[in-house]
């Protein structure tokens, strides 16, 4: 039985009882009941159990709509706020491995094709940036906690960001411990590819990045 329908028979039977329970009630009274006042009690019973149904239904129904247009607003506020972190972010990561030039979606996707080579040799980091990515990491946690655990964000998108935020983490370990260039460009270029592998799934929120850019949202680049 498809889980749906099996769910929906279930939530069903409180229901169902209900109307039964008047149905019965109302049908035993008219034929057997024969003091007027015990007959308007029994009646008014089982009107209650016919309208019981009614008024949770009613309830149901519309704690569905206002739920799902909470959900919907709470989706929007997160699409709007992983873009506006993932471009800031973005604009980080450029400024790190020394790149130059104009951010749009096409020189974002083409910095995917830097070699960890080529960021390490080009790589500055200050502690300006150390502080840009400590703050990103932690706004990044903070999206992951509020959005995953009121389920606005699928298992999927969690995993994804989990796994930026981790980079994020080893960037900073690495810089600050143990200084090995290398290593520092392979968190570099595995942060890169993870924002671009976001954009690239989901192309509504590649078309509002476009258009983040170019509104000019985000702060000047480094």
């Amino acid at each position: 039985m498809n889980p749906k329908i099996r769910d929906f028979l279930l939530k069903s039977i409180p229901y169902l009882l209900s109307i039964a329970g008047g149905v019965v009630l109302f049908v035993v009274t008219q034929d057997n009941i024969r003091s007027p006042s015990l007959a308007d009690l029994i009646n008014n019973i089982a009107a209650s159990l016919l309208s019981i149904p009614l008024v949770f239904l009613l309830y149901d129904y519309s704690n569905s709509r206002v739920s799902k247009r909470l959900s919907q607003t709470m989706a929007q506020n997160m699409a709007d706020k992983v873009n506006l972190l993932l471009m800031n972010l973005t604009i980080l990561m450029r400024h790190v491995a020394g790149v130059r030039g104009k951010l749009t979606l096409e020189s974002l996707n083409r910095m995917d094709e830097l070699t960890v080579s080529r960021i390490a040799k080009n790589m500055k980091i200050g502690a300006t940036d150390v502080a840009d990515l400590r703050k990103y990491r932690d706004e990044l946690d903070d999206l992951i906690y509020k959005y995953g655990r009121a389920n606005i964000i699928s298992v999927d998108r969690v995993q994804e960001l989990s796994a930026m935020a981790r980079d994020l983490s080893h960037l900073i370990n690495e810089h600050k411990f143990y200084s090995n260039r290398k290593i520092t460009a392979k968190y570099i270029a595995s942060i890169i590819t993870r924002i671009t592998d976001w954009l690239d799934s989901d192309a509504e929120m590649a078309l509002h990045f476009q258009q983040l850019l170019q509104q000019g949202a985000i702060g000047p680049e480094k």
